[in-house]
């Protein structure tokens, strides 16, 4: 017995030496904060919270403690004599989040991965909000709870708030200052040591305890609202508030509902208030995006919430400034007939991520624009549970109001061209500030009558009509500006290049295109230019009654078209066109061309072809010195002239005119035996001078004066009159 006893006795040692409590542990929480005497009124909080066993026990807790003198100041400062059981959970609830952490790891990530040096500025505390009394749309007295998802909600979820704190790890890697703090705590000094409005008070850190840590903080924290909260107890928010409103859902939840009986003894229907997906996020979503776990540690919402007199006035001068003709005279009635507007509008106000002060212009909203305001438009601040606000007296001004595709957007008599070029995905670029373009505009009742309409009815196929030719068309009313400035459509003249490769020429106030030139009532050969708004941030809306066309007939048809009395400028080019194999006359069609491609063909005058006839490279009737043209040779060495000199004379894949843009190395249809191409140079590209140069080095200007056949457009294709011919080398 006297063995066993002592075989036990030092198993038992040791057990102890390797399970039990280490001797230089420090005790549980609550005992270190009340031998150290100073906290007597934070474990007060926390007794009447209900949590002295909590942090009397074993665990894993990090507690921002608030010293004596911290209460009271919090005390004095709130006007009160004592602190309530509800607010004394709220204070200890809130100054508590989970994991002990010392000061060095908090402003690391703790990803699923590990932790991400440097990239946390914000933990889950132990406080959540639980039911409250709200309305629902109706204005109907409910139990609500709030959502935990963007766009749903989780009984498995508490919504649990974090705390927000600013430490010179996280501070200084993201490039940020004491002005970024300051600019939320006017009335707290920085010291890259600071939990909210309280700092960590010096060599009271890191006191480690057997079931967390403990960090002194010389402020009483209580949990601040969330961005819901806060924005719909805020007078000055209101009409705003009520934008967002009309993308809420109430839904009833019994999970939340019978829980709510369990601890209140009361019986309700509870509500989850879920915000639209539509929106960028649920404004009362404490979690962050979920992507991870615990993103809500390096990710909080920002939201730049316009007064309502910034709602107001943006709301006159934009958004119903076309509706009024409609009779639509407020933002409620803007919803019911343009819901995406109301929603484009929030969406502008709305970052789903952190915005800190100094970082306005290089943080994108959930429309992908950076802030169109500044500091000094800031009339409200606050470092909420779920991201920061920014109260404004400027309302946002979205890429989708300011640019040319705002014009498309907000007036209701362009909606079909709106829902066309949404149907395409033309209008990314057109919202796109740094790019600039000319649109010309396509009234509803001119689409209509060319037989395209929408019809959401169908939800797949909502645009009625030929989707190609109307995809065609659209683009040509699209113009890049690139970095020209917008032209003078009253009273100058010019070619552009439409963002399909296909041109618009205008002139005194009219605009031409292929198909609109080949009309048979001449007064519909052009547009007539009714009015030009030039206040878009990037270009200008050309407004007509009538669209831009393109022609269904070959190239060929439009060299004809000048080219078949002797008089006419194309005639030579033409009869050897006509006459040669790559012709052919049953359809117009040529040899080479291919549907969809772009070409431009360089057409020398009569005299040139004559000059060539002479040089040798076309046949002639006679001595080739005589100079007569020989428009339909039968001998195989002279038919081949006729093709090679044509198909020098065709630059393939791309079309180019006077508009000072394109310069530089361009194929034509020519091709050696190894099927290479014979090259031609753009050499000079103005307004007002177009020079070609050949293989032989050899130079040939684009004849532009007014009654030259130059910039002649046709079917994805440019025809040009040139003062001399191209030779080729093969």
């Amino acid at each position: 017995m006297t063995v066993i006893f002592f075989l036990s006795s030092c198993r038992k040692k040791e057990f102890d030496q390797f399970y039990g409590r280490p001797e230089n542990l420090g005790d549980p929480i609550y005992q270190q904060l009340q031998a150290k005497g100073n906290f007597t009124k934070f474990l007060d909080c926390v007794d009447k919270a209900g949590y002295k066993e909590t942090l009397s026990a074993a665990g894993s807790w990090t507690v921002f403690a608030p010293t004596d003198e911290a209460f009271a100041t919090y005390l004095k400062d709130n006007n009160l004599t004592e602190i309530s059981a509800d607010l004394a959970s709220k204070i200890v609830r809130y100054s508590m989040i989970y994991d002990g952490e010392k000061v060095e790891r908090l402003s690391d990530f703790f990803s699923v991965k590990g932790f991400v040096k440097n990239n946390a500025f914000r933990r889950r505390t132990v406080y959540y909000d639980f039911v409250y009394d709200g309305k629902d749309n109706s204005g109907n007295a409910i139990k609500v709870i709030a959502a935990n998802r963007n766009g749903s909600y989780l009984s498995t979820d508490f919504n649990n708030k974090s705390i927000t704190y600013f430490l010179s790890p996280y501070m200084t890697f993201n490039t940020l200052s004491a002005a970024d703090y300051n600019f939320f705590y006017p009335n707290s000094s920085y010291n890259g040591s600071n939990i909210g409005a309280a700092r960590l008070v010096d060599g009271q850190q890191n006191i480690i305890a057997e079931n967390g840590v403990i960090h002194i903080v010389d402020r009483v924290l209580t949990p601040p609202q969330s961005i819901d909260q806060y924005i719909n107890e805020k007078a000055d928010y209101s009409i705003f508030k009520g934008l967002l409103d009309k993308f809420v859902t109430y839904s009833l939840n019994t999970d939340i509902s019978h829980r709510y009986e369990v601890l209140t003894g009361k019986a309700a229907n509870v509500y989850a208030k879920t915000y639209s997906t539509l929106l960028a996020f649920s404004p009362n979503n404490e979690n962050y995006l979920k992507v991870d776990a615990n993103d809500a540690q390096q990710g909080s919402y920002s939201i730049f919430a316009p007064t309502n007199d910034a709602v107001n006035a943006y709301a006159q001068k934009v958004l119903l400034k076309y509706w009024k003709k409609k009779g639509v005279n407020n933002l409620n009635d803007l919803y019911v007939v343009a819901p995406d507007v109301i929603k484009d509008f929030v969406n502008s106000h709305l970052f789903t991520t952190t915005v800190w002060p100094s970082k306005f212009s290089t943080t994108p909203n959930f429309l992908n624009d950076m802030t169109t305001r500044t500091t000094a438009d800031v009339v409200d601040k606050q470092a909420l549970s779920n991201g920061f606000l920014y109260g404004i007296n400027k309302a946002q001004d979205a890429s989708v109001f300011s640019t040319v595709y705002g014009n498309i957007n907000l007036d209701p008599d362009y909606s079909v061209m709106k829902q066309a070029l949404l149907y395409f995905g033309l209008t990314t670029a057109l919202k796109t500030p740094s790019l600039r373009y000319v649109v010309v505009m396509i009234p509803d009742v001119t689409l209509r009558k060319m037989g395209f309409n929408y019809d959401p009815f169908y939800a797949s196929a909502p645009i009625r009509g030929d989707l190609v030719a109307l995809r065609r068309i659209l683009q040509t009313h699209i113009i890049p500006l690139g970095d020209r400035t917008i032209p003078n459509f009253a009273t100058g003249s010019g070619i552009l290049e439409a963002s399909n490769g296909e041109y618009v020429k205008y002139a005194a106030g009219k605009l031409l295109s292929a198909g609109t030139q080949d009309s048979t009532v001449v007064a519909k050969q052009t547009i007539p230019v009714d009015s030009i708004g030039t206040t878009p941030v990037n270009g200008a809306a050309v407004y007509g009654k009538e669209a831009l066309t393109y022609t269904v007939l070959p190239i060929s048809k439009h060299i004809e078209k000048y080219g078949t009395l002797p008089t006419d400028p194309y005639y030579n080019f033409f009869q050897y066109l006509k006459g040669s194999i790559l012709y052919t006359p049953a359809t117009g069609a040529i040899s080479g061309i291919t549907d969809g491609v772009f070409y431009t063909f360089l057409i020398p005058t009569n005299a040139a072809i004559v000059q060539a006839v002479k040089d040798g490279l076309l046949p002639s009737t006679g001595a080739a010195s005589l100079g007569v043209p020989n428009f339909a040779p039968t001998d195989g060495l002279d038919v081949t002239k006729v093709s090679k000199f044509i198909q020098y004379h065709i630059i393939n894949k791309s079309s180019f005119v006077s508009d000072g843009q394109k310069i530089g190395e361009f194929e034509s249809l020519l091709k050696n035996d190894g099927g290479d191409a014979a090259k031609v140079t753009v050499t000079i590209n103005t307004t007002t001078s177009l020079m070609v140069k050949d293989v032989t080095n050899r130079t040939v200007n684009v004849l532009l004066g007014a009654t030259d056949r130059s910039n002649v457009l046709s079917n994805r294709a440019v025809i040009h009159q040139i003062n001399n011919y191209l030779k080729y080398q093969f």
